[in-house]
């Protein structure tokens, strides 16, 4: 569905910051509308964990060696275009959570192996983690995109554009039909001299170095409500988390919070409208990060008439709610 006329990315969060790119790289016409005044952007909060391994029987995540493989390219050539460093592969330590767990996990060692997992006496180190500077992806791309001309601010009124809004999606009548599933997290930042600096703790929560013994901490889960408001029953959570993991000695520098745009069944909305021209991509969850390189490059592909979706993410599996 190749346009003559430049497609509208509506929304310049992780996903319409993602998409952008890929279709500056296909050479796909394209302008950016962002209204940071009407839609608070949960990219702001993201973790930016990258992590191939998923679930306390340390399972492959979804297709994990496609996102894998291409995350490891797409970010490093977006940072090469933005002058820039924001990705940093990083070593992840996952500690077994008790005895019990670490003998229930030893003894299936031979089921449970794969490429991403080294084992130690005390948990595993996971390969092909890290994470991404997102702020800093962002609004790299935000000053790139303007200096080209392709950024606008402000609520855009045409209603043929891409939709990257994140949560607010769901408040599209576009998409309301859609399962959206959203969850508010928050996590804080701190600076304490008690973590290591040299690999991200993964254990019910994670602790995230980011240099010059600065953490980011994260991160809670939360269907209650969806305001960009902080809460203090998420901060001690937070902080019960940091027990767990052995930091009992820190400053509290910020707390955060974002909306994470999940979905009923754990996969997101790429595609177009079944009738209008419009388009979604969306949906993303907890590990965008991981997921929207890969799939803005299939969905890129296929609006080049070169390949399809992956039917398990495109919007065609939701079509018939739209006529209901």
């Amino acid at each position: 569905m190749k346009s003559v006329n430049p497609y509208i990315i509506i929304g310049q969060g992780l996903a319409g910051t993602i998409l952008a790119h890929h279709f500056l790289e296909a050479e796909i016409p394209f302008e950016i509308w962002d209204s940071p005044e009407t839609h608070f952007n949960s990219s702001q909060a993201a973790g930016g964990i990258f992590n191939p391994v998923t679930g306390r029987k340390l399972e492959q995540t979804w297709l994990a060696d496609e996102l894998f493989n291409y995350l490891f390219e797409f970010y490093p050539r977006v940072e090469a275009t933005l002058s820039t460093q924001f990705f940093h592969p990083m070593p992840l330590f996952r500690p077994f959570a008790n005895e019990e767990m670490k003998t229930w996990l030893v003894e299936r060692k031979n089921e449970i192996h794969h490429e991403y997992l080294r084992w130690e006496s005390e948990g595993v180190w996971v390969n092909k983690a890290g994470w991404v500077d997102v702020v800093k992806l962002l609004r790299v791309s935000r000053d790139y995109f303007e200096a080209k001309g392709l950024l606008k601010i402000g609520v855009c009124a045409e209603p043929k554009g891409i939709y990257c809004e994140g949560f607010h999606g769901q408040k599209n009548p576009l998409w309301s039909c859609l399962p959206f599933l959203p969850a508010k997290g928050e996590l804080m930042e701190i600076r304490s001299s008690q973590p290591s600096q040299e690999y991200i703790l993964n254990k019910n929560g994670f602790v995230l170095p980011l240099g010059n013994q600065h953490f980011k901490v994260g991160a809670t889960y939360s269907w209650k409500e969806y305001s960009n408001e902080t809460t203090p029953e998420a901060l001690a959570d937070l902080q019960a988390k940091l027990q767990v993991m052995g930091v009992d000695s820190y400053e509290i520098l910020v707390q955060k919070t974002g909306i994470r745009p999940a979905t009923q069944d754990r996969r997101p909305f790429v595609g177009f409208h079944p009738s209008l021209e419009a388009g979604i991509f969306n949906g993303f969850g907890s590990k965008g990060v991981s997921l929207m390189p890969y799939f803005a490059k299939q969905w890129t592909d296929e609006i080049l008439g070169r390949s399809s979706v992956h039917s398990e993410v495109s919007i065609r599996r939701f079509y018939h709610l739209f006529s209901v």
